[in-house]
């Protein structure tokens, strides 16, 4: 899985007191509803990850209050050589439109309490 080569941008500095943000580039799959109401998978970069927020670039227009799910591959030693994924779900919090980016946006999502490790992409 090859992901967008956009240049990292950090996120909001909105997080709860002792609350810890992890900025890194990690390969995802984004799916969900575009602005138009059709289904879309893509291929993305994570930027940043809290318990609370994540943010990510994303091609495809999506409206605020937009659910969408982040899957992950994880790192087959922690699976005895299976694949293993980790699905995130959220709400769209923030749309920022990036310019110089051929329209992508920087989305701030808040993260579901909950997260599934699966075998299959689910």
């Amino acid at each position: 899985m090859k992901a967008n080569r956009i240049k990292p941008i950090p996120a909001e500095d909105g997080l709860k007191k002792g609350e810890k943000e992890f900025y890194m580039s990690l390969p995802l799959t984004v799916s969900g509803l575009n602005v138009r109401g059709e289904e879309f998978k893509e291929h993305s970069v994570l930027l940043s990850i809290s318990s609370q927020e994540a943010t990510l670039i994303l091609a495809a227009p999506v409206n605020t209050e937009a659910f969408l799910k982040l899957t992950m591959t994880l790192p087959s030693k922690l699976s005895d050589g299976k694949p293993l994924y980790l699905v995130l779900k959220g709400k769209v919090k923030e749309v920022q439109t990036l310019s110089g980016h051929n329209g992508a946006q920087k989305i701030r999502l808040h993260l579901d309490s909950r997260y599934v490790i699966s075998e299959g992409k689910t």
